[in-house]
């Protein structure tokens, strides 16, 4: 009796057992999503598109498909299908704090004033000395890149950390360190991103460096455990005057002021030298050589550096000016390597550069006043509303990126811009979508509406793009992970 009886437990147990795991590991009940337009990102628009998605996958797209009995159905009859939209060249705050928009920056200015209030801040005056937040920047002739003086309007957009760098600034070479190790994948900024329908961005480190730190690939929404793509992929270097002038501990000398913080390079030609010793130095290691300088870069960075001149680890160069884009062109030929130009403002001017080297860009943001880190400096002067619209005139292969901007000027409104200044609606999508995937090694994974791809998707109560349009559902890996729709329905 006792026996039976322990059998009887045993297989109650069993039961309860396989029973949990099927209700616990089955496959989610299949989703159909369907609009008056389906965009699928390479170009092509599918009126009446209806797009069927089973275990994460796009399983099959068409203009009329027989939903299944357990299917969800997600209708907007009036509204649009997009792939999830992908962002490469997102800057974060890196420090995970609460994100500040224009009126907190304008306290913080405010805050700083009254603290220095006994100080002379105008052009030209040294004020306090080199540790003054206020005082670093101001020079005659210049608008100020912390406070905008002498209107006191702060340079910075919304979303966008009161600071200077989020990058080790001990080394002008740091390509062995990793963005992803200051992201909090808890930021709120994720959410803003998703409000926006962007669904994986490449987190880029600020270019407060010769050459900076390794982005990371990671999606806005989803598991946890499942948000990083790519830990560690393309090492990002500027030209120009960022690796002078950013950085708050390490910086350039301030007038006669030279101190154990000043660093170099000062000037594009300091810039040039800097990047063309790392790589020969990386040469000189990996041959087994002696590599000799007080300026040398470390035995990690050249580590890192060997894959880049191998082609195994991808490489950004941030230029704004037409000399700063040819300079990273003649830099890259000189030792045979394929870059993505990033940011790009004067590239209308290097039309014919950019297409003989194959060189693609991640172009943006667009904007009529400069905003954010790159106020106030010369290399935004010469900016041009219809840039993109030459870019992809010229055959030069081009995503558009939001970089920190967020909300009304992020990256859909970003593409809304695009439309505004002459690029077609379906080269608009494609920016945002299949490119920039294409340019993060993640085509044949996301970026299309297509069968086998990852359904990360976008649903709009509208035309995508539009000022009068929104995201109303935002899927990521077949998963909700935003949803703004009114009682669940559009």
């Amino acid at each position: 009796m006792n026996r039976t009886v322990s059998q009887y437990r045993e297989w109650i147990g069993l039961s309860a057992a396989v029973l949990f795991a099927c209700t616990t590991y089955a496959d989610p009940a299949p989703i159909v999503l369907k609009a008056k337009t389906l965009h699928v990102g390479d170009g092509r628009i599918i009126d009446g598109g209806m797009v069927l998605i089973e275990s994460g996958r796009i399983v099959r797209v068409a203009p009329d498909l027989a939903v299944p009995q357990d299917a969800t159905l997600i209708g907007a009859p009036a509204g649009s299908i997009t792939p999830g939209l992908i962002d490469a060249n997102a800057h974060l705050d890196p420090t995970g704090d609460a994100i500040i928009d224009t009126r907190d920056a304008r306290q913080v200015v405010a805050d700083l004033f009254e603290s220095h209030k006994d100080h002379d801040h105008r052009p030209g005056v040294d004020c306090c000395g080199s540790s003054c937040p206020l005082s670093i920047q101001h020079v005659d002739g210049e608008k100020c890149r912390v406070c905008g003086f002498p209107d006191a309007a702060p340079a910075l957009a919304v979303g966008t950390r009161f600071s200077f760098s989020g990058v080790e600034t001990s080394s002008e070479v740091i390509p062995h360190t990793r963005v992803l190790d200051s992201i909090d994948l808890r930021s709120p900024d994720f959410e803003r991103l998703l409000r926006n329908g962007v669904t994986t961005v490449f987190v880029s480190p600020d270019p407060a460096a010769v050459i900076s730190s390794q982005g990371a690939i990671v999606r806005t929404g989803g598991p946890m455990k499942d948000r990083v793509v790519k830990e560690a992929d393309a090492v990002m270097a500027a030209m120009g005057t960022d690796p002078s002038w950013r950085g708050w501990s390490n910086r350039r000398p301030w007038r006669d002021n030279v101190s154990f913080y000043a660093r170099r390079p000062t000037t594009r030609m300091g810039v040039a030298w800097v990047f063309r010793k790392a790589f020969y130095d990386t040469k000189q290691f990996h041959n087994g050589l002696p590599v000799a300088g007080a300026d040398a870069p470390c035995e990690a960075a050249m580590k890192v550096l060997g894959p880049v001149l191998a082609g195994e680890i991808p490489l950004r160069i941030q230029a704004r000016t037409q000399p700063d884009i040819l300079t990273g062109i003649r830099l890259a030929q000189e030792f045979d390597l394929r870059f993505t130009l990033i940011e790009g403002t004067e590239a209308y001017r290097c039309l014919e550069e950019l297409k003989a080297s194959q060189t693609p860009i991640v172009y943006g943001p667009i904007y009529e006043t400069p905003p954010g880190p790159r106020a106030g400096s010369a290399e935004v002067d010469e900016a041009r509303l219809n840039t993109l619209r030459s870019l992809l005139d010229a055959g030069v292969r081009t995503a558009l990126t939001a970089q920190e901007l967020r909300d009304e000027d992020g990256l859909s409104r970003q593409a809304m811009y695009a439309r505004r200044y002459g690029v077609p609606m379906e080269e608009v999508t494609r920016c945002v979508t299949s490119t920039p995937a294409q340019i993060l090694g993640l085509g044949d994974q996301i970026g299309a509406i297509e069968s086998g791809k990852r359904a990360d998707l976008v649903v709009w109560d509208g035309e995508p793009f539009d000022g009068a349009s929104r995201p109303v559902v935002v899927m990521i890996g077949g998963e909700i992970v935003l949803d703004q729709r009114n009682g669940k329905g559009i």
